[in-house]
């Protein structure tokens, strides 16, 4: 199978995505999904909720997603 940037490929998460960078030795590739995906999980001050001591507000986790995502594919030859 022999591939080219800008071809089609599937990111981890099974959404069309395209090829941005091939490796020399063919064995690595980089693609580019336009789909959201989940960055990383940040913890914030919840202020509907009344304050503890010494003004610090109780914490929640908030989600952040990330467009245009570049994942990293090992290419493994059967």
């Amino acid at each position: 199978m022999e591939l080219k940037i800008g071809d089609a490929y599937k990111c981890p998460e099974g959404h069309k995505a395209k090829i941005v960078w091939i490796s020399e030795d063919k064995k690595a590739i980089a693609v580019r999904c336009p789909q959201k995906h989940l960055s990383k999980v940040v913890k914030v001050a919840d202020y509907t909720k009344p304050t503890l001591q010494h003004r610090n507000y109780p914490r929640k986790e908030r989600k952040i997603y990330v467009e245009n995502m570049v994942f990293l594919i090992i290419i493994k030859n059967m």
